[in-house]
């Protein structure tokens, strides 16, 4: 089901200008005027940026036994009479997919696209036939668009209906993201499943998607609800994105036969078929698409790799939390990769003893805050998978129970207070008392309690990652670099100019080292002195369960030590454990717990020093790395004209991408940047709206250069 458009405002990228682009041949590296006039607002791009944040509510149903009904609508989400059956024979069998997963190749996922998921009928009844007729190897991966998703229990009290849908419906629950706006990534690697929702207006994510240039998809699922009572989704605009995105041969199917759906998709290049409907339903349409669709970009295409392969081998340099989820995020996709690491495993920035998932949230949306929430919802879901396959172990790798954020009473906590009723299982604001309640530990003030995540032991984490089949490691190599190959490739170079592995795709995940290579020394990043102390666990937090954070957090305990942190250094380089930062980081906690007596031990404090990373805008910097003077040069005019949309190409380096600046907060972000490299790197299916693949972009600061007319 898809609602009728809400009041929330499309905000518009920025970078739209009225401007005619330039069209830079990559080939000959010539630049003449696009044929492209630019587009304004008839392709909207996601970017929420300074528009009120909220969790997502759901739509208002009304029953008819345990059927649902949209409210506003009066329109049912299937037939009372058999929806399995009907959705059976309008999606799978319009889709014709019996006959095509047969023939389905194993070198790519076959990729469904869903608009209006709705109680997730289809979703589970695909992903049934999927698991009974799926070939060896082969891969699905679902996209389901949803602007007011269906909670948990209603989904369950919809589908109850048919018994043999209960095992995947219970299982896809058991990880169901909650109702926050933006993509949502679960994997399932023992049913070849990659799902993405996408709780967002499924015009404007698929444009957004779109926007790529790539075609990704094979089948599509249309919402079959009527047009004249369900505007939303019956658009040009959806359609257009629809034909830009669909591979040679893709199919659509839908129950709807309305006069404008069929020109709306005649329009885009779609062939439109009427088939008998289900049932009292006289007729439905389905159809197919010939010749995948190419349009002007929208924006100009600094951020995307133009280039990007299907790499059978990789190198990676670091072998911390950037460059062990790297490692991971390939070898899932089937590439083999070869970790080296300069000392040992998670022995730099990783190297505490425990680190804390967080997150934080404002009133408002903005790339800081949308990627620090999607970064923890993948992680949090991620180290649970690890937990629940037995890769990590409970109270001596990860400590779930969430954690607990002070926050003096303002204007942003008051619209959480007001908003995140929506998100129940999300988080919650709580009093002092509350606080005090739940930890049994007297707070400064009251805060935000998230439920999910925890704490985690880093260097567990990264060697669960490493020991994946397809990841080999060398540690203890000394210095490293990264050469070109006499056949274009890349060389990890140690410090006697030894060729330790080679590779047609390098990841430098070598926190602030990443300087040392000349491709990249002009990021803005500053290294950060970090000590953590190391505290005995008192009696007053022996039954601690919830971390805490203030200006400094405070987790469970682990073998007897909580680890408090951290000491805050720009630029100091030092690792000497110091008496001055150790009183910082017990005052910290003080502040916090005013009543909490922490003592020093008679042994005087103890702890561990490591150095993060930061690049001047705190956000990771995750992405293909773009040659400078080439990236310049193509896009000098943003320097006179800083709206224009230049149809250019980026001049990326062939195959090397960078994972780094992910701060204090490595464990919350490294999942989902390694994520976005590897969908960068091969070509698939982004987990993340465009604004936040910019964001993150090295070629961003390249980009901002120009624009302030001081190129790097």
């Amino acid at each position: 089901m898809y609602p009728a458009p809400r009041s929330t405002p499309t905000v518009i990228c920025p970078e739209r200008g009225a401007d005619t682009g330039l069209l830079d041949s990559v080939a000959a590296g010539s630049a003449r005027l696009s044929p492209h006039p630019a587009v304004e607002s008839d392709q909207p791009l996601i970017n929420p940026t300074q528009t009120l944040w909220t969790p997502l509510a759901p739509l208002t149903l009304d029953w008819r036994g345990d059927a649902p009904v949209a409210r506003d609508s009066g329109d049912i989400f299937f037939s009372t009479e058999d929806g399995l059956a009907e959705s059976r024979y309008v999606f799978l069998e319009g889709n014709r997919l019996s006959e095509r997963w047969p023939a389905q190749t194993t070198d790519q996922p076959f990729v469904i696209g869903e608009i209006g998921l709705g109680t997730g009928l289809n979703l589970c009844l695909t992903v049934a036939e999927w698991l009974r007729q799926r070939r060896p190897g082969a891969t699905l991966h679902y996209v389901g668009l949803e602007r007011a998703p269906f909670r948990p229990k209603d989904m369950c009290r919809a589908l109850g209906h048919w018994p043999e849908l209960t095992p995947v419906l219970n299982a896809l629950l058991a990880r169901w993201p909650d109702p926050l706006p933006g993509c949502h990534r679960r994997y399932f690697p023992e049913w070849g499943l990659t799902l993405d929702l996408w709780w967002a207006d499924a015009a404007d994510a698929l444009q957004d998607l779109a926007s790529h240039g790539r075609p990704w998809v094979d089948a599509w699922y249309l919402d079959g609800f009527a047009p004249s009572r369900e505007p939303g989704p019956w658009q040009q605009r959806l359609y257009d994105a629809m034909a830009g995105l669909s591979r040679a041969e893709a199919t659509f199917a839908t129950f709807t036969a309305a006069g404008d759906v069929r020109r709306g998709l005649a329009a885009s290049g779609f062939e439109v078929h009427k088939r008998p409907g289900f049932g009292s339903k006289r007729e439905a349409l389905c159809g197919t698409i010939d010749t995948p669709h190419t349009t002007a970009p929208a924006i100009t295409p600094w951020d995307l790799h133009p280039a990007s392969h299907t790499p059978e081998r990789a190198l990676i340099l670091g072998a911390g939390l950037a460059g062990a989820h790297a490692a991971f995020a390939l070898a899932r996709r089937g590439v083999a990769v070869t970790v080296l690491e300069a000392a040992s495993v998670a022995g730099g920035g990783s190297s505490n003893l425990q680190g804390v998932t967080y997150t934080r949230l404002s009133h408002q949306h903005n790339p800081l805050t949308d990627f620090s929430l999607a970064g923890f919802s993948f992680a949090t879901d991620h180290y649970e998978t690890l937990l629940g396959g037995g890769a990590l172990t409970t109270d001596e790798d990860i400590g779930l129970g969430g954690y607990v954020q002070l926050h003096e009473p303002d204007e942003m906590l008051a619209h959480l207070s007001e908003v995140l009723p929506l998100a129940p299982e999300f988080a919650r604001v709580l009093t002092a008392t509350e606080i005090a309640a739940l930890t049994g530990l007297t707070p400064r003030c009251g805060g935000i309690h998230y439920l999910r995540g925890g704490w985690l032991t880093p260097a567990a984490v990264c060697r669960a990652l490493l020991a994946h089949p397809l990841i080999s490691l060398q540690s203890d190599c000394g210095p490293l670099s990264l050469s070109r190959g006499p056949d274009g490739g890349w060389q990890a170079v140690d410090a006697q100019g030894a060729v330790l592995a080679e590779a047609n795709t390098a990841i430098l995940a070598t926190a602030h080292a990443a300087l040392q290579q000349p491709e990249l020394k002009w990021l803005p990043l500053t290294a950060i002195r970090g000590q953590t102390t190391h505290l005995p666990t008192p009696p007053a937090l022996a039954q601690l369960s919830v971390t805490l954070c203030d200006q400094g957090y405070l987790p469970p305990a682990r073998a007897g030590l909580h680890c408090l942190g951290a000491s805050f250094g720009p630029g100091d380089a030092g690792k000497d454990e110091r008496e001055a930062e150790h009183a910082h980081n017990i005052d910290m906690m003080k502040t916090a717990l005013p009543d909490l007596d922490l003592g020093a031990p008679d042994e005087g404090w103890q702890g561990h020093v490591a150095h993060r990373c930061n690049s001047n805008d705190y956000l990771p910097v995750a992405g293909p790395v773009p040659m400078l003077d080439e990236f310049n040069r193509r896009y000098e005019r943003l320097r006179h004209d800083r709206k224009r949309v230049i149809d250019a190409p980026s001049p990326m380096l062939p195959g090397l991408a960078v994972l780094t600046s992910l701060g204090s907060r490595g464990l919350s972000a490294a999942p989902l940047a390694a994520e976005m490299v590897a969908d960068q790197l091969m070509g698939t299916l982004p987990a993340v709206p465009r604004y936040l693949q910019r964001a993150l972009s090295p070629a961003r600061f390249a980009e901002r250069g120009l624009k302030r007319g001081e190129p790097l």
